[in-house]
């Protein structure tokens, strides 16, 4: 990946000359409008689903993708479609080794082309101008810890919580996905998932992403406290496994005044939530981890990796070809609480040497970007290990937006991709 990086992008202009040249002087932000535009569209419209159960976040971002190709805004990078093209290679002879032996999901296999083949393409932005995307995606999870707020403000009043599904019918749903869910076994509350979201987990997610990033580059305090109360609010596990993840970017990002600063604050949350339901729950699913039963935590971040070397040494045709797309589940995990991530799904579904290569194309895709590595480590941590699908297109939004449309040239200094001074708490445009 580092060797084929160095090789230019191969750009799109498909209106040359002096109007095209115009166009970009009337229109400078486009792309920061349009990327911005299909985040908060992406997030916001992830619960909808359009016939044959397709996350209407595709389309979203497919179309956002061929509108900054056709104004000259992005560009195809030729080693990323070199890397994409030796995948598919992969992928094609592994399946036509096993193609008698089973039943191959199309579908998968065009869904996965359709969402991946989205980090083929680039868009170059100013710093000034990337910064500003990561500021937007702040409030478009500050936005979402309001609505997070107004769940809990209706439920503590007595009243239903909010959810996106009271304006849906059950058939236009992303479908699989528990919107709503009690704190614990015939609860009275509800966990809020931030209305728009499929389900609390995700805005558990999203919000500890968020954390994350302004702890490190915006460091602006207050929104640091709001939104770690709407993130423990949750009561999601997964995101708060995020948070402890990358606690090991602190002492890159801040200051001894800062971690000082950001002690402080820990420990206020840290005793006022040790008076609430948020502690124990917290302390009970992280228990679930190393339990030897059929809980969720267990399923979620020890059967995976269990499951797939099984699966993998159980024939040398599946070492190969996997068990075919579509097919990861079809016989019944040992726990039935079983969440394949992404890694283990790839793997299992493509063949191990297809399931490598695929995870080099996405994780060269993220790492390598010109947006501070802290955007890029969290969006990589919430698609390895927190979400449990390889083809949902939400996952990847991050992804892409956040570092993967972003890609580093070779020209750039080892560490081009750190803050500029001013982002550490000064006022962007």
């Amino acid at each position: 990946m580092t060797v084929l990086a160095r090789m230019p992008a191969v750009p799109f202009a498909p209106m040359p000359g002096a109007e095209w040249r115009a166009a970009r002087r009337t229109y400078p932000r486009l792309a920061l409008t349009t990327l911005t535009g299909t985040m908060w569209l992406g997030v916001l419209t992830q619960k909808i689903a359009l016939p044959g159960n397709v996350e209407v976040t595709l389309p979203i971002l497919l179309g956002a993708i061929a509108f900054l190709m056709v104004t000259g805004r992005a560009r195809l990078s030729l080693p990323r479609l070199l890397v994409f093209a030796l995948l598919g290679v992969a992928v094609g002879l592994g399946q036509a080794v096993a193609a008698d032996h089973r039943d191959i999901s199309v579908p998968a296999m065009a869904m996965a082309a359709a969402i991946y083949g989205m980090f083929l393409f680039v868009v170059p932005l100013t710093a000034d101008e990337r910064m500003l995307l990561l500021r937007r995606f702040q409030g478009l999870a500050l936005f979402i810890a309001a609505m997070v707020g107004i769940q809990w403000v209706c439920q503590l009043a007595g009243l239903p919580m909010p959810t996106f599904e009271m304006l849906l019918p059950q058939t236009a749903l992303f479908e699989f996905y528990n919107s709503v869910q009690p704190l614990a076994w015939k609860a009275a509350y509800m966990k809020p998932n931030g209305i728009f979201l499929l389900e609390a987990s995700h805005a558990s997610q999203l919000l500890a992403m968020a954390v994350v990033i302004e702890i490190c580059i915006f460091r602006r305090w207050g929104r640091v406290v709001a939104l770690l109360v709407a993130q423990l609010s949750t009561f999601g596990g997964t995101g708060f496994i995020l948070l402890l993840a990358s606690v090991v970017l602190l002492p890159f990002y801040l200051s001894k005044r800062s971690l000082a600063a950001l002690v402080g604050i820990t420990l206020l949350v840290a005793v006022g939530t040790s008076f609430t339901p948020v502690w124990t729950n917290f302390a009970k699913r992280s228990a679930e981890i190393g339990a030897e039963d059929t809980s969720s935590g267990r399923g979620r971040f020890v059967e995976p990796y269990l499951f797939m070397v099984d699966r993998l040494s159980a024939d040398q045709r599946t070492l190969i070809s996997g068990l075919g797309p579509g097919n990861g589940k079809l016989d019944r995990d040992r726990t039935g609480q079983l969440v394949m991530n992404p890694v283990v799904k790839a793997t299992v579904e493509y063949g191990l040497a297809a399931g490598i290569l695929w995870m080099l194309f996405v994780h060269g895709c993220v790492l390598r970007t010109r947006m501070p590595f802290v955007a890029a480590f969290v969006v990589i941590l919430q698609y390895d290990f927190l979400n449990g699908s390889l083809l949902v297109p939400i996952n990847l939004l991050y992804c892409w937006i956040l570092a993967g449309a972003h890609a580093r040239a070779s020209t750039d200094p080892p560490f081009a991709n750190t803050p500029p001074p001013a982002a550490q708490g000064g006022r962007w445009p």
